[in-house]
């Protein structure tokens, strides 16, 4: 198999032996024309040098045969084209002789330029050919300027992007669901067997393990609907009012701050989005402690504010709040099941906006929320 190397080094020397060769005939038909014009001239010039001499004894010349000659104006011109025939095919022999050179030169040149110019492709094929679902996030080094490699190689990065966020929305809905369902199907399992294990029971005792299973399943239902928001997110977004979403969300213990923020979103994902925060303020707040929200705008974003007054919160422990299933210090709760952080910057990200979460000096998240401004609204 001839590697693409070779076939790029073949062809710049077969363009270069091309334009050489042609180069090298227009040399040698000029030097021709330029040979035969002066032969002319050079012969005229010799035989009216003869015989302005002719009045002189001739000496006789010794020829190639031995025998004695008289030079006569045939014999010069004839002398003249013979030099001349034999300084060209001299030209023609020395000028195929460097042609000849600086083609294998040029041979060599042209495969160290191949190699170097194929080098960013021999990086990716390296790069692709180490990849699997656990190195998904090696990148291809971008040191090259802007042409088609250098836009091959982002094109290639961003692809290894899209992969990692898919591989890593099929580790959190395949790998971690099992191990979050275990919980709500053992409260299931638990409430039936205590409930069929004598052959009769008051109504209340059933009505009671039935409360436990519905409360299981609802939550194994909710559990289900963050992963597959994780795994795969449908947005259709519209205009809304995060104040709206704000008031009907915030629960009677929950101080509230809402200010017009019109904002270009899902209000299914955005009315998760509050829940899950508001959730997730509840079940790391102190015992007494409050929880607020805020929302407002400004020219580009509508935004809106969730806060706690829960435990210390170490700002080296931030960046791992983004992570699925990790739980933080200090819930109150034991039903939670670590997504809410995670869904949040799922359904975030989704929209083109950003989240952050700031410790406060007393104790507890402000979480806040940046989404796109509806279009067309006012300030």
């Amino acid at each position: 198999m001839i590697t693409i190397r070779t076939r790029l080094t073949l062809w710049y020397l077969t363009i270069f032996v091309t334009l050489g060769g042609v180069l090298l005939g227009c040399v040698a038909l000029l030097a021709r024309q330029a040979l035969n014009a002066s032969t002319g001239s050079l012969s005229a010039s010799l035989v009216a040098s003869s015989l302005w001499t002719s009045s002189v004894p001739a000496v006789p010349a010794i020829g190639p045969d031995g025998q004695a000659t008289v030079p006569t104006p045939k014999n010069i011109r004839d002398q003249v084209a013979v030099a001349h025939e034999a300084l060209l095919r001299e030209l023609m022999l020395r000028s195929g002789l460097a042609f000849v050179v600086t083609a294998v030169l040029a041979g060599v040149v042209c495969w160290l330029v191949a190699s170097r110019a194929l080098r960013p492709l021999r990086t990716i094929t390296t790069v692709a050919g180490q990849l699997s679902h656990e190195t998904l996030d090696s990148r291809i080094p971008r040191h090259r300027p802007a042409d088609e490699l250098g836009t091959l190689t982002d094109t290639f990065n961003t692809m290894l992007d899209r992969l990692a966020r898919a591989f890593q929305a099929q580790r959190l809905f395949a790998a971690n669901a099992s191990h979050e369902l275990r919980t709500p199907l053992t409260i299931i399992q638990a409430a039936a067997e205590k409930a069929l294990s004598r052959p009769s029971r008051a109504e209340i005792e059933y009505r009671t393990a039935l409360e436990v299973v519905a409360a299981a399943a609802h939550r194994s239902e909710r559990l289900l609907g963050s992963l597959l928001l994780l795994a795969r997110q449908q947005v259709r977004p519209e205009s809304i009012d995060l104040a709206v979403l704000a008031i009907a969300a915030a629960g009677p213990a929950t101080e509230l701050s809402a200010a017009p923020a019109p904002a270009y979103a899902d209000p299914t994902l955005v009315d998760l989005v509050l829940r899950n925060l508001l959730d997730n303020a509840a079940r790391y707040n102190i015992e007494g402690g409050s929880v607020s929200v805020r929302t407002w705008a400004d020219d580009r974003s509508a935004m809106l504010t969730v806060s706690n007054t829960g435990p210390l919160v170490d700002e080296a422990d931030l960046p791992g709040l983004r992570e699925a299933f990790r739980r933080g210090a200090g819930r109150t709760g034991r039903d939670g099941f670590g997504l809410g952080l995670a869904v949040v910057d799922a359904i975030v990200d989704a929209h083109g906006g950003t989240w952050t979460a700031a410790a406060r000096p007393g104790g507890g998240l402000d979480v806040t929320v940046n989404l796109p401004r509806a279009a067309g609204s006012g300030s």
